[in-house]
C-alpha cells in the first residue's frame, strides 16, 4: 500500500490548481486576443493596420493609392506606413498583393473611414527617394521591423 503523507497530498492539490489557473489564463488571453480576417476593399481606410497573416507580423499602417508606373505601364498602388531599419518609411505596394494581407475585426468603422483610392488622384504618381517603390522588396527582421536587406536574422520571403 502506497503511503501518502498530508503533505504529498496538499503538493499535488496545488500542482493540480496551478495547472487549471494557467489553463484557464491561456484560454481568457486567446479569447481576447485581436482577431483577423483577410483584407477586404472595404478595408481600405486611412491608418488601418495590416499583417502579413493572421498571426503574422505587423506590416505597417494603410496611407491611401494612386496609379503608379513601376516601368510597364500603370498600376493601382497602395502606400502604407513601415518601420524599415528603425524608421517610419512610405512603401508601395500593388494593390491586388495587398488584398493578400489581414487586418483585425472591427478597427476602423466604416462611417470613420478616409481613403483616396488609386484612381482619384489624377494622373501618375511617382515615388520619391525618401520612399520603397513597387520594386524594392522588404524583408521582416526576426527582432521587429522591416529591412531592405536579406540577411540570417529576416524573413525568408519579402513583401
Amino acid at each position: 500500500m502506497p503511503n501518502i503523507t498530508l503533505s504529498s497530498a496538499v503538493g499535488r492539490a496545488a500542482a493540480f490548481a496551478v495547472v487549471i489557473v494557467l489553463v484557464a489564463l491561456i484560454a481568457w488571453c486567446s479569447r481576447s486576443s485581436t482577431k483577423y480576417r483577410p483584407m477586404t476593399k472595404a478595408d481600405h481606410c486611412l491608418g488601418m493596420p495590416v499583417r502579413a497573416g493572421p498571426t503574422g507580423p505587423l506590416i505597417g499602417y494603410l496611407i491611401g493609392g494612386a496609379m503608379v508606373d513601376p516601368g510597364g505601364g500603370p498600376v493601382a498602388a497602395i502606400n502604407i506606413s513601415v518601420v524599415v531599419d528603425g524608421e517610419a518609411r512610405s512603401v508601395w505596394r500593388r494593390e491586388s498583393d495587398v488584398m493578400h494581407w489581414y487586418v483585425p475585426v472591427h478597427a476602423i468603422s466604416p462611417k470613420d473611414c478616409l481613403w483616396t483610392a488609386p484612381g482619384l488622384t489624377g494622373g501618375m504618381w511617382r515615388p520619391t527617394q525618401l520612399e520603397f517603390g513597387l520594386a524594392v522588396p522588404l524583408w521582416h527582421r526576426l527582432f521587429g521591423g522591416w529591412t531592405p536587406h536579406h540577411g540570417l536574422s529576416t524573413s525568408r520571403r519579402p513583401i
